[in-house]
């Protein structure tokens, strides 16, 4: 489900390691857009902001961890 432009103008940016992560309030659900700056980011949707932030984080570090495990 695609947010509004109201919606958009209004996503709370943060950011985790040096990966941006910005939410939005779509409907019913929050949605974590993560990227490195100038990447595609991956959409993660959760029932709550918390939990929206928390996947997000977890998300990042999970790929830190597999970035490290490849070199």
């Amino acid at each position: 489900m695609m947010a509004d432009m109201s919606e958009l103008s209004e996503a709370e940016h943060l950011e985790h390691r040096g990966y941006q992560i910005r939410l939005t309030h779509a409907g019913l659900e929050w949605v974590a857009a993560v990227a490195l700056p100038k990447q595609r980011p991956t959409l993660i949707m959760a029932p709550d902001r918390g939990a929206a932030v928390a996947k997000a984080h977890q998300w990042v570090d999970i790929q830190l961890t597999s970035q490290k495990k490849s070199v």
